[in-house]
C-alpha cells in the first residue's frame, strides 16, 4: 500500500510519532476523502514489533454520526471476513481526540490500478496470466465477502459497491488482497443510504446502481468486469465530464470487447463481455461462475500465473517505489526509536517463577490427570490432583522416602503431614485396577499402604487421575522406579 486517492482538501493534520492506542503512527501512506491511512508499528516483549496499517478519519468526519457509522460497520464487516485475498482488519479503538481508527494488516505494494500505470509508462502492458492471477485473487476475496454469513449461519448479503482498481491492493508477495468495505451493503448495518446518495466510484458502478435501482452482489461483478477491461486495455471504460454524463453512459454506451484494442486478449472477450452483461440476469450470478470461466479462458494462454510471478512483476514494475517506501518507514522508525533486543536476556511473565519450581504449575490449568515430572532428584516428582479438587505432590526423594502431600491447591493451600510409601507412584488405566474404580489400591504385601501422619487413610479416589489408579511399581529397585515413572509421564503427555 503506498499511495490510494487524493488528500481531502483542507485537511491539515500529521499523526507521525503520535500514539494511537497502543499504535505509534511511523509514516503517512494514502489519503483518500474520508480518510487516511498510516504506517504504524506495535511492539511486545523480547523486541517484538510488527507494522500494521491504521486507517483514521479526517477531522471534520471524526465526530460525524453518519461517518462514525460507516467506519464501524465496515470494521465490523471486514473482520469477519478470514480469506487471504481479503486485506484482515485486526482491531478498532477510540484515539481520544482524533477520532476512531482502524488497525489492518500492512501489504507491501500498490493498487492495481498503479501497476497498470507503472508498466504503460514503461511501454508494456501487464503479461495475460499474471493479469488474470490478480483478477482470480480478487475475485475469491469477493466471493469470501459474499458468502459471509452470522454466527447462526445467515448470509449477511454484503454487497462491497466500491470494487475498484484503487481497492484491489497487489503484494510483492504476489498475493492479491480485496480491501476497503467502507461503502458496503448489507442487511445489518448502523449507517443506511439516503434517497439520492451514491456509494462508489461513479465510473465502476453498475447500470442498476447509476439507475438509483437497488444492488445486489452481481453489481459487484460488474464492476470487476469494468476493473478487468481497463487493466486489459490499459484505458478507461467510461468518462465523461460530468456525473450526470457519466451515470448515463454506465447505462448505454457500447462497450467493445477488448481484443478490439488488444487482439492477444481475444482469449478473455466472451468472460470479460458476460461480466458487463447490462442486465444482471444475464451476468455471472456469483463470484465461483466467474471464477470458473475465466480459469477456462486462460488456459488459452497456459493458465493464470503463480503468486511468484506476480510478485516478480510487482518488484519489477513498482520495485523503485517500494523501495523509496521501505525507506521512509525505516527512517520513521529510527525517528521513534528502535526495539531494544538483549541477547540472553529472558523476560518471564508477570507473577512467574522460575523454571521447575512447584508453585509454577499451581493454577496453570493442568488438567487433573496430567502427570508430569517437575523436581529431579533420583526418581522425580508427580503431580496430580483429585477429584475434589485437592492437589498431590508427590515430593522425589530415595525409594521408600518419598512423601505425599495432600490438600487444597493454590497459595493459601493448608500444608499436611508428610506419608511414608514404599515405592514411587505411577498412573495405570482404570482396566489394570482390581477394583475398576479408580480408586487408590493397596499394595503388595510387601508394600504396605501409604498412610499420612495421625493414622487416618487417604480418601478414597484422591490419587485417582483420568479414570486410572495409583499403584506401586511391581519392580522395586531404583531403576525400575525410574522407568516406571517416566512412562507415567509420556503416556498421560500423549493422552
Amino acid at each position: 500500500m503506498i499511495a490510494g486517492g487524493d488528500a481531502a482538501p483542507g485537511v491539515v493534520r500529521d499523526l507521525r510519532g503520535r500514539r494511537l492506542g497502543r499504535y505509534e503512527v511511523v509514516v503517512e501512506l494514502a489519503s483518500g476523502g474520508m480518510a487516511t491511512v498510516y504506517v504504524a508499528r506495535v511492539q511486545g516483549v523480547a523486541g517484538f514489533e510488527r507494522l500494521v496499517a491504521v486507517k483514521v478519519l479526517h477531522p471534520h468526519l471524526a465526530h460525524d454520526e453518519d461517518f462514525i457509522s460507516m467506519f464501524l460497520d465496515e470494521a465490523r464487516l471486514a473482520a469477519g471476513i478470514r480469506h487471504p485475498n481479503v486485506v484482515p482488519t485486526v482491531d478498532i479503538s477510540d484515539s481520544h481526540g482524533d477520532g476512531f481508527f482502524l488497525v489492518m494488516e500492512y501489504v507491501e505494494g500498490d493498487h492495481l490500478g498503479a501497476l497498470v500505470r507503472e508498466s504503460m509508462k514503461a511501454g508494456r502492458m501487464l503479461p495475460m496470466p499474471v493479469l488474470a492471477r490478480i483478477v482470480l485473487d480478487a475475485l475469491e476475496g469477493l466471493g469470501a465477502a459474499h458468502r459471509l454469513a452470522d454466527a447462526d449461519g445467515a448470509r449477511l448479503g454484503i454487497v462491497h459497491r466500491d470494487v475498484s482498481p484503487h481497492n484491489i491492493l497487489v503484494g510483492s508477495d504476489g498475493i492479491t488482497r480485496l480491501t476497503d468495505f467502507g461503502v458496503a451493503k448489507a442487511d445489518v448495518r448502523l449507517s443506511t443510504t439516503r434517497d439520492g446518495q451514491f456509494k462508489g466510484k461513479l465510473s465502476y458502478v453498475s447500470p442498476e446502481q447509476a439507475a438509483g435501482r437497488d444492488a445486489d452482489q452481481r453489481s459487484d461483478l460488474f464492476s470487476m468486469g469494468v476493473v478487468f477491461w481497463e487493466a486489459i486495455t490499459g484505458r478507461k471504460l467510461f468518462r465523461a465530464d460530468s456525473h450526470a454524463s457519466l451515470l448515463a453512459r454506465v447505462q448505454s454506451e457500447p462497450i467493445a470487447a477488448p481484443s478490439t484494442m488488444v487482439p492477444d486478449a481475444a482469449p478473455l472477450d466472451a468472460v470479460c463481455m458476460r461480466a458487463l452483461d447490462r442486465n444482471p440476469a444475464n451476468r455471472f450470478q456469483n463470484a465461483e461462475e466467474f471464477i470458473e470461466a475465466l480459469e477456462g479462458a486462460c488456459r488459452e494462454f497456459g493458465g493464470a500465473a503463480n503468486a511468484r510471478a506476480v510478485g516478480k512483476v510487482v518488484r519489477e514494475t513498482l520495485g523503485a517505489k517500494i523501495d523509496a517506501q521501505s525507506v521512509r518507514i525505516r527512517e520513521g522508525i529510527d525517528a521513534l526509536g528502535r526495539a531494544d533486543v538483549k541477547v540472553g536476556a529472558i523476560p518471564l511473565p508477570e507473577g512467574g517463577s522460575s523454571p521447575g519450581s512447584v508453585d509454577a504449575h499451581r493454577g496453570s490449568g493442568l488438567t487433573p490427570s496430567l502427570v508430569r515430572r517437575i523436581e529431579t532428584n533420583d526418581l522425580g516428582a508427580v503431580p496430580a490432583r483429585s477429584p475434589s479438587g485437592s492437589e498431590v505432590e508427590t515430593v522425589a526423594g530415595p525409594i521408600g522416602e518419598s512423601s505425599v502431600r495432600t490438600g487444597a491447591s493454590g497459595p493459601h493451600a493448608a500444608p499436611t503431614a508428610p506419608a511414608k510409601v514404599e515405592a514411587p507412584a505411577e498412573v495405570v488405566p482404570a482396566a489394570e485396577s482390581s477394583s475398576g474404580t479408580g480408586d487408590v489400591q493397596a499394595p503388595a504385601p510387601s508394600a504396605p499402604a501409604a498412610r499420612p501422619a495421625g493414622g487416618r487413610g487417604l480418601p478414597a479416589g484422591s490419587l485417582a487421575a483420568r479414570g486410572g489408579a495409583l499403584r506401586s511399581p511391581p519392580a522395586a529397585s531404583a531403576a525400575a522406579g525410574r522407568e516406571a515413572v517416566a512412562a507415567s509421564s509420556s503416556d498421560e503427555a500423549l493422552g
